[in-house]
């Protein structure tokens, strides 16, 4: 097993805060539930995202870094179709990331930086000791 495989089922707890003035048509975690493989996994969080200008119907999942690409791809259309933005905050082990999804991000490309963020934030720096 490479280490790519251990990460790719290293399980990561995801908190997702969708940002929208008013309602939207289809709740993000209406959209996410859509595919069978998440429903198990994602589910509406019991308090309010604490940021101004998100709303209090954050998603908490917990799933197989696997995936998330997935994931990635449903939320990039929810935020395409809703004209709105996201803030996702990734957590693996001690590690934890967060990243902002708009229209302008390419699903591709945040699989790319949150893989990227995550593992930075387990290298231990040049100044860290031993």
């Amino acid at each position: 097993m490479t280490d790519h495989d251990a990460a790719a089922r290293q399980p990561v707890r995801l908190t997702i805060n969708p940002r929208h003035r008013q309602p939207p048509p289809v709740a993000l975690l209406d959209w996410i539930h859509r595919d069978p493989a998440y429903r198990p996994v994602a589910r509406q969080a019991g308090g309010g995202g604490g940021r101004p200008g998100f709303s209090d119907a954050v998603i908490i999942a917990v799933l197989a870094q696997g995936l998330l690409p997935g994931l990635f791809n449903l939320l990039q259309s929810w935020v395409d179709q809703q004209r709105t933005e996201a803030s996702i905050r990734i957590q693996a082990g001690d590690t934890e990331v967060e990243i902002q999804v708009n229209g302008r991000t390419d699903s591709a490309r945040l699989l790319t930086q949150a893989t990227e963020a995550l593992r930075a934030a387990r290298e231990p720096g040049p100044d860290a000791a031993g």
